[in-house]
Order: structure tokens, then C-alpha cells, then sequence
């Protein structure tokens, strides 16, 4: 693939940058994380709608620039960079991405427009108890022509300030489907699930939640067809959001290393300081390229399980090794919270385990090459 990008991404990558790095400043998160108990900064979401970035991805028809994957990715890069309080992971991949590919017209005219205005906000119960997402743990039994879910979903993005939540749920017939569900429906619960980086996750309990059949987003089907999709791109958008948290990472570490002195010298310049740095910034190149690959892929239409297992474990054990030696090489600034680098340390562990950590993603690999061979 051509790595160069076109003159509209670097375009939507150079206002993303602005913006976020205008109002994404390490002020300006110590004030919300200190006023603000959800850490989702309104302004700053209603700031990208008006840049036209929240609807990236969003069809022309339903007020967005028509965008696709890759380009998402490319903002979602940005947002890593500056560990921007928005749900843009949340509301833009894992909400927003299968209503534009499997919503109906009635549910795309919906929920895209809104999203695009930054007024919706949608997103997608993926982590499982079993810790495979394609393993859903919502029951769905049918009620005529509409549908009844009982449940719970644990650790969702974004999933105490979202409007609207797509569900995976498995049926009395072993078929899969995603539903979308209301967040202020009866019979749904949300309780508040504190994380690592501080940003607050839902637990959704649903109990005789009642749908309809214009709920059903995609095919119900053996195949899962529309969670694969699903878990697939929220895969890949989570490695963007990392690729942003590396680079930032070992940038910051770069310009500290260079300024702090000892013995008369920058510490930059020791051979094992150097080193250090070097191998991270290989792991940042990885984590991007493998990223973008995937991305690609995705949005060509071609076939990427395996650039997705592949893209996913460098962000993952990567994006590990960047964080941990960004912190390692600034010494005892690298935990000190009045500087920016523990944000970015706490995201990656996040980021790492969300959808499946390493480990997961050689398994996965490995089965992929077991049963198709090494080539396609």
C-alpha cells in the first residue's frame, strides 16, 4: 500500500491536530479531571462537530464528509496524541461506523446526523466476561416481530453519557445479532465502573428490554456477521488511538531527554538512554504502520483478519514497551501527575487489554494461519 496521504487527509489531520492541540493542553485536562467527574469535555466535542471532524465518517446524505476508515483512524491518531476527553473512540468507531454500514435508512437518519452535530452519542457493548467479543452474553428471544434482551455488559466506552447503545446478543436459535438499544429504555441500568485512566465505563443491565424489529442493526445470523465487522474496525480504530499515545509518548521523552543534564551533558546522549529511545521509536513506527495497514485493508473492502491480529498485538505489547520506557527515561517526572506522560501511560494500558491484549491476538493469528496457510 502507498503510505503517502492525499492532500484531504493531511487536510483532516492538520485541523485535527490543531484543534486538539489548541484545546486538548495539559491546563486545560487538569481542570476537567478536577470539575469534571464523566472527564468528557462538551466544548471540545461540540468544538470537532463544528470543524466538521465528528462527522468524518458519516454518509454526505446524512451531513458528514464521506469519509472511511482509514481516514477515522487518522483522527483517532489525534485524539491518542493528545488524550483529548471525548468519546470520539466510542461514538465514531464503535457507534457510529456499523450504523453508516448496516443501519437501516430509518436508523442512519437517526443517529448519523446527530452524531455529525455532535448532539448523539453513540457506542457498542463489546467486552464480554468470556473475553472473546464474538462470544456475546446478552440472551435475545423473539416477541413477535420485535425482540426481548436480557443481560449485562460490562466496561462500556463512553457508556453513562451515550444515547444509544449497540448490543450483541445471541438468540435461542445460536443466531447473533447487534440491537440497538436506547440508553433511557425501560428495563436498562447503567451503574458507573471506574477505570484506569480515570474516565468512568458502564455496566448496562438490561432486563426484559423490549425492542422492535427497526432495532436490529445488520444481519441475525450463525455467522455474527456484522459483530465480526464490528470487533474488526473497533480493533483497529482502539490501534489508532494507541499509534497517537506512543508517538506523543516518545516525543515527550525525546525533547525531556534532551534538556535534562547530568555530568555537564544531555542524557539524550548517553548510549543507553539512546538506545532506549530508539527501540521505542521502532515500536511507534510499527504500531502506526501495521495500523494503517489494517485500516486499509478495512476500508478497501479486502480481506484483514490477519493484518487486524497483527496491527492489534504491536499496539498492544508495543505500545507497552513505549510507555514503559518513556516513563523509565524521564526518571521520577515520568509519575509525577502534574506532568502530562502519566495520562498517556494509564491510556495505553487501557488500549492494550481493550478487545484482547497480546497474547489474544497471537492465538488468533496462529488459528488464522493453522487453517488458511501463510498465504491467502
Amino acid at each position: 500500500m502507498d503510505f503517502d496521504l492525499t492532500d484531504e487527509q493531511q487536510a483532516t489531520v492538520e485541523a485535527a491536530s490543531k484543534l486538539l492541540g489548541d484545546r486538548s493542553t495539559p491546563a486545560a485536562l487538569r481542570e476537567l479531571e478536577q470539575r469534571d467527574e464523566l472527564r468528557f469535555d462538551r466544548d471540545l466535542w461540540a468544538a470537532m462537530a463544528g470543524a466538521g471532524l465528528l462527522g468524518i465518517a458519516v454518509p454526505v446524505e446524512h451531513g458528514g464528509a464521506g469519509q472511511g476508515v482509514l481516514e477515522l483512524a487518522l483522527l483517532l491518531e489525534e485524539v491518542g496524541r493528545r488524550t483529548a476527553p471525548v468519546p470520539a473512540l466510542a461514538a465514531l468507531a464503535l457507534g457510529g461506523l456499523p450504523i453508516a454500514r448496516w443501519g437501516t435508512a430509518d436508523q442512519q437518519a437517526a443517529v448519523l446526523p446527530g452524531l455529525a452535530e455532535g448532539t448523539v452519542v453513540p457506542t457498542a457493548a463489546l467486552v464480554q466476561p468470556s473475553g472473546d467479543p464474538l462470544t456475546p452474553s446478552v440472551a435475545a428471544r423473539r416477541d413477535g416481530d420485535g425482540w426481548v434482551l436480557d443481560g449485562a455488559c460490562t466496561n462500556v466506552p463512553a457508556g453513562l453519557v451515550a444515547d444509544l447503545v449497540l448490543v450483541p446478543a445471541t438468540t435461542d436459535a445460536g443466531e447473533t445479532g447487534l440491537f440497538l438499544v436506547p440508553a433511557g429504555a425501560p428495563g436498562v441500568g447503567r451503574e458507573r465502573q471506574d477505570t484506569t485512566t480515570g474516565t468512568p465505563e458502564a455496566r448496562l443491565t438490561l432486563d426484559g428490554v423490549r425492542l422492535g424489529a427497526g432495532d436490529v442493526v445488520g444481519p441475525v445470523d450463525e455467522a455474527a456477521t456484522a459483530l465480526r465487522w464490528l470487533v474488526d474496525h473497533a480493533t483497529v480504530a482502539a490501534c489508532a488511538v494507541m499509534a497517537g499515545v506512543a508517538a506523543e509518548a516518545i516525543r515527550l521523552t525525546g525533547e525531556y531527554t534532551s534538556q535534562r543534564e547530568q555530568f555537564g551533558r544531555p542524557i539524550a546522549t548517553f548510549q543507553a538512554v539512546g538506545q532506549r529511545a530508539a527501540d521505542a521509536y521502532v515500536d511507534t513506527q510499527a504500531i502506526r504502520l501495521t495500523m494503517l495497514q489494517a485500516a486499509w485493508r478495512l476500508g478497501a473492502g479486502l480481506p484483514a483478519d490477519r493484518e487486524v491480529a497483527v496491527a492489534k498485538y504491536f499496539a498492544a505489547a508495543g505500545g507497552q514497551r513505549v510507555v514503559h520506557a518513556a516513563a523509565h527515561l524521564h526518571g521520577g517526572v515520568g509519575v509525577d501527575r502534574d506532568y502530562p506522560l502519566h495520562r498517556y501511560f494509564l491510556l495505553a494500558k487501557q488500549l492494550e487489554l481493550f478487545l484482547g491484549g497480546a497474547s489474544r491476538q497471537l492465538l488468533r493469528l496462529g488459528a488464522i494461519l493453522a487453517a488458511e496457510g501463510p498465504t491467502r
